[in-house]
């Protein structure tokens, strides 16, 4: 009986022993919100649940509100510089519990600041972010179409084939993710932040890179298509601060094994003179960062069009028309720099809240092969009609 009974706990032992080691390596799926090419979690906080937008260029912050709330310690401070140069003094607390649905980080040492309210315009105020530091030692898998953020123990329990990885590297002792890219056909590579916090951009070109390709002969002065005069971009701590910008046609951006075709970018005047990879690449493909081995991977999305070129012959920004392709329909419309963009196939853009603007997929909206657009002209109405060209046969 002694006998029985002995192997019947040794037998319990070793199926527990097992099922805690497959309930270990179980990838966590958790959902979040999307907003564009911006990610929104619900995490919480003595069992209340707070908005936190993720950001892999920030470290994790709560907001003044959040630390008088929940009699958070001050513990110190440091210098904070975020990526337009801004500096400021913050200061730092613990936070006991920070809970990711089935995730929880302990005593997590977090920054005291006042995060962007980017999202008001879909009535969503942010009361932190979340940063990488948060999922230290794990793996992690961002499905912006599902909404699904996975985490798992490794890369080997994913289960899927992300192809060839890009290694990570960190600067100024940061949890900030950098990796390298390459423009064009060139050899010319450039260490880039991935940032999820440059919200819908793909590149956000650094002036000093721009005059590089330029130099090299990379680019051309035919790759710049605009001058920006003003800008109206924030950084965690203050304002973009350069005054004169442009936006610059890349022929090709090399991402690991994979080609951006076409991307239309900013410039902006950068603190350390790097690029920043934004959010953008998101909306194209699975992005995988292995922060146990520091390894980043891209695997585009089956239907992914990594073409920026667009199908239309203007550009336009916020419905302002920003750029007219000489010769084209558009420009034999009447359609010039500088009108409105009032309506296109019966939606008027005017009637249209922020939010719904902000989060409609123009992309697949501008694929239609027949658009009636009206613009507003100091002359009156023009009306255009557009039709999308055949593609060409090989």
């Amino acid at each position: 009986m002694n006998k029985r009974l002995f192997v019947a706990i040794i037998l319990m032992a070793v199926v527990a022993f097992f099922y805690s080691k497959y309930v270990r390596n179980v990838p966590v799926v958790i959902p979040f919100e999307v907003i564009r090419n911006s990610i929104i979690f619900d995490m919480e906080i003595e069992g209340e649940t707070y908005n936190f937008f993720f950001d892999t260029g920030a470290g994790t912050i709560v907001s003044p509100e959040l630390k008088d709330k929940h009699g958070l310690d001050s513990i110190g401070n440091y210098q904070m510089m975020d990526f337009y140069g801004n500096t400021a003094t913050i200061t730092t607390s613990t936070l006991p519990e920070l809970r990711l649905n089935q995730l929880s980080k302990k005593n997590l040492e977090v920054a005291i600041l006042r995060p962007l309210q980017n999202f008001q315009f879909c009535d969503i105020k942010i009361d932190g972010i979340l940063g990488l530091e948060y999922f230290d030692g794990k793996v992690i898998k961002l499905n912006l179409r599902k909404g699904e953020l996975t985490v798992a123990t490794a890369i080997t329990f994913l289960e899927e084939d992300f192809g060839s990885p890009l290694p990570l590297t960190y600067k100024h002792g940061l949890k900030r993710t950098h990796l390298d890219i390459h423009y064009s056909d060139s050899t010319f590579s450039e260490n880039v932040l991935f940032d999820t916090g440059a919200l819908n951009d793909l590149l956000r070109l650094s002036n000093t890179s721009l005059q590089k390709l330029l130099k090299d002969s990379i680019l051309n002065t035919n790759n710049i298509l605009d001058t920006i005069y003003i800008n109206e971009s924030k950084g965690l701590i203050g304002a973009q601060n350069d005054s004169i910008n442009y936006r610059v046609h890349i022929p090709k951006l090399k991402i690991s094994e994979y080609e951006f075709l076409n991307p239309v970018v900013n410039t902006f005047d950068s603190w350390n003179e790097s690029s920043i990879l934004g959010a953008g690449i998101l909306a194209k493909g699975v992005i995988v960062l292995d922060l146990l081995n520091d390894d980043f991977y891209f695997k585009p999305y089956p239907d992914a069009i990594l073409d920026y070129r667009s199908p239309l012959d203007f550009l336009t920004s916020n419905g302002r028309v920003l750029h007219v392709k000489d010769s084209s329909n558009a420009y034999k419309a009447g359609v010039k720099k500088g009108h409105l963009l009032r309506v296109a196939n019966g939606i008027k853009l005017d009637s249209m809240s922020l939010c719904e603007q902000q989060t409609m997929d123009w992309i697949e909206f501008y694929n239609q092969k027949n658009i009636k657009f009206t613009f507003e002209s100091e002359d009156g109405q023009i009306i255009y009609n557009y039709t999308a060209q055949e593609p060409e046969n090989d």
